[in-house]
This record gives structure tokens, sequence and C-alpha cells, in this order.
């Protein structure tokens, strides 16, 4: 055996790349009995279910914290002081997706295109991916079905895991919860698909408090500048470096030839007799010389 820690789940996330996760948010399952549907947090209601009863979110809580640990959870993440589903409010992310259709307008999809989250002394401040965008009828008919297919699956997979606990899931030991997911396939499959998505997709939605998820896996986030000020348009950083590939000394050496025709068909068209492939500075002596 190597005495070298294991990896954590920082290290192999960061190592896969957590774009694909981040900029998908919502993501339609491809399941024909589980769709998701993120929500975005509320701040007057943060701390609150808004679909989970006290123990339903209490399960839930618990079986996001086994599948996706916490410093507090597992002793690897606590080598590396890495953040879990706890942590990130996984567990409001999945209820305020239960609870899309009970905001004013249905938490389904985000603004944006960017948030400009993390971006200040310039520009426009506005976080345009905390409005989201109101349903086109036949949307929301869609996604009625697909949310309301959610919850029940939500409310059968709280008694499957209270049941397989003997009482309350929540209370039971670590390992004991760990057991009874191994053994609830597809509870852990519904659970753990929404969990990692509200791990690392834009907070809007619900989880990924603080953007812990993001900082945990050293990605910046979704800030996108709108724009220069005018002082920052004024000012020349200098010249962009180039670095001549065969590809692009190819190209270059085309545009030469392309250009050097040009210069020969107009020429030709004003009636110089002699060629020159220089400027076109050196065209007009050309044209003084004819």
């Amino acid at each position: 055996m190597s005495d070298q820690p294991k990896p954590s789940r920082r290290q192999i996330v960061g190592a896969i790349g957590v774009a694909p996760l981040i900029t998908l948010g919502p993501t339609v399952l491809r399941d024909s009995h589980r769709h998701e549907q993120p929500s975005a947090p509320d701040k007057k209601h943060q701390g609150e279910f808004r679909f989970f009863t006290a123990h339903e979110g209490a399960v839930i809580k618990s079986a996001c914290a086994r599948l996706i640990p916490g410093p507090d959870d597992d002793p690897i993440e606590k080598l590396y002081n890495s953040p879990g589903a706890t942590e990130a409010g996984v567990v409001y992310y999945i209820d305020h997706m239960l609870a899309a259709f009970t905001f004013k307008v249905p938490k389904i999809f985000a603004g944006g295109p960017w948030s400009n989250r993390h971006v200040g002394g310039y520009g426009d401040h506005e976080n345009y991916m905390k409005h989201f965008v109101p349903l086109a009828p036949r949307q929301e008919w869609a996604w009625r079905r697909r949310v309301a297919g959610l919850r029940k699956s939500y409310r059968s997979a709280v008694k499957q895991l209270d049941a397989a606990a003997g009482g309350d899931y929540s209370l039971a030991s670590r390992s004991t919860q760990d057991q009874i997911l191994t053994k609830l396939g597809d509870v852990r499959d519904l659970i753990f698909t929404n969990a990692i998505e509200g791990m690392y997709s834009v907070p809007e939605y619900g989880g990924n408090r603080d953007t812990v998820g993001w900082k945990s896996v050293y990605w910046p986030g979704d800030a996108q500048r709108r724009g220069y000020t005018a002082n920052e348009v004024a000012r020349s950083d200098g010249l962009d470096v180039v670095v001549l590939t065969p590809t692009l000394d190819a190209v270059l050496g085309a545009l030469g030839v392309v250009s050097a025709a040009r210069r020969l068909r107009r020429q030709r068209a004003l009636g110089v007799n002699r060629m020159t492939f220089s400027d076109d500075a050196s065209d007009e002596a050309g044209q003084h010389d004819a």
C-alpha cells in the first residue's frame, strides 16, 4: 500500500473539467421519468424549504452529504478541506428545482448569457443571470409535467430511504447510509444527478453557495466583462505576440501571393510596364514612370 493520500474529489473533478456541468443548467435528463429543473435562490427563503418538509429536507441533505462529502463527512475531504454538498447548499438547489413554479417567474431558465460576477471597477455590474426567462405556454406545460414527475420521485425516494433505515434515514450512521444508497441504485442515481449539478451550476439555481463548488476546482466562474472603459480602449497593452507555426507561415505566404497578384492586376490596368511587389508607394511611383 502506498503512503500517498488518495486524491480528493476536487482533484478528480478539476482534472476532467467542470465546464460541461456548469454550462448545462438547466439540464433535461435523458431518463424518461426524471427531468431536471433547476431553480434560483431567493434571499427571502434562504435556509427554508419551499417544497420539502423539514424531515424530507433532512433526509435528502444527508444523502447528498454521503454522495458528495465535505470536510465534516469524509477524512479525505477533510485532509484537502474540500467543500461538499452541505457547504454548497445542494439540498436547496433540489428543493427550489421542485418548487420552480412557486416563484413569480418559474425558475427554469436563468438569464445571462453571463452574470458579470467577480467583476469590479468597470462596465455594467448588473447580474443578468438572476433575471429568469418567462416560459412560453408549451414550455410551461412541458416543464410542469417534468416537475410533477420529479416531485413524485423525491417523495418516493425519501420513503424508500427511511424504510431501508428502519426509521429516519438522516439519523442512521454514515456507514448505514452508504450501504442503503449502494442498495437503492435508482434512488442514489436520482439524487446524485441533481446533487452534482447543484454543486457546480450557477448559484442562481439554488446551489453552489458562494461559488464554493467552482472555487474547489479552481474555476473562476461565469464572469464575462461587458465592454471596456474609455481609458482601457485608449491605453494599449502593446503588440500581440504571434508564434509562427508551420500552418500560420503557410497562410501568411498564401496571403503574400494573393497580395502580389492583386498589385499586378492593378498595375496592368493602369498600363504600368514594370511590376513591383513592395507597397502602395511603389505602385504610385510606377504610375508616374508610366
